[in-house]
């Protein structure tokens, strides 16, 4: 047996050769899980424009969503900005008296000053803006595009079936409709729920039809902005 001497000591050769295998298919392994952890942040810009989680819904990359809703006949569905986390009582009367609701705390108002002010440098076209008779939602439209209607059917509660035909009704040309309303839309939206500030934008299709066309948080419609996607100048670009 052929041996080798290192540090005193008397090595067989055929130990040295198994025990080398075994360090090369750990440094393999490490590598292989270090890729994997660091893969998601060396992606390209585009690979994951909006990630929303427990969803089924496809959404379109930013550049073909924003061109689909610049273009209008969309519905977009926001849930109400963030609020305290509490129960409040139910109401079934004086929606205007807010000391009774659950409202808007400050992270919900910047949230929804934040998407007003990305419409307008997105150029998204608003029409109509409808919302629940919740302070936290007639809030949300008001502080995010200047004006709202109150709407019953939109509410917990409210009528599902007027509320359908909202959601399934083209708007007028070059426009978009908002309503504000609930996580779950008076489970219209199957096996989804939005977060708070959370859009879901629909395509009308008449009829009591539409589609669900993607998921949009609160955060990503300032990530929309080209301020916010154009890289600086010199910034190192990955080779393509």
């Amino acid at each position: 047996m052929r041996k080798l001497t290192m540090l005193g000591f008397t090595i067989p050769k055929m130990l040295l050769r198994i025990v080398s295998s075994r360090i090369l298919s750990l440094k393999r392994l490490i590598a292989v899980f270090l890729s994997a952890a660091v893969l998601p942040f060396a992606m390209p810009a585009n690979a994951q424009e909006q990630p929303t989680f427990n969803t089924r819904i496809v959404s379109p990359q930013a550049p073909e969503l924003l061109a689909m809703l610049r273009g209008g006949g969309y519905v977009l569905y926001f849930r109400h900005g963030s609020t305290p986390d509490y129960a409040e009582a139910a109401i079934t009367d004086d929606f205007a008296d807010c000391s009774r609701q659950r409202t808007l705390n400050s992270v919900g108002r910047a949230q929804a000053f934040a998407v007003g002010e990305a419409f307008k440098v997105l150029g998204i076209p608003v029409g109509d803006v409808i919302a629940s008779p919740y302070c936290r939602c007639m809030d949300t439209a008001r502080i995010a595009f200047g004006r709202v209607q109150r709407a019953d059917e939109v509410r917990s509660g409210g009528d599902a079936a007027r509320l359908r035909v909202r959601l399934s009704t083209p708007p007028p040309p070059g426009t978009n409709m908002i309503i504000v309303g609930h996580g779950s839309a008076a489970d219209l939206f199957p096996d989804e729920f939005l977060r708070e500030a959370e859009a879901m934008i629909v395509r009308p299709r008449g009829e009591g039809a539409f589609d669900l066309v993607a998921r949009v948080r609160a955060e990503t419609w300032t990530q929309f902005e080209p301020r916010n996607r154009e890289p600086p100048p010199g910034a190192p670009r990955r080779a393509q």
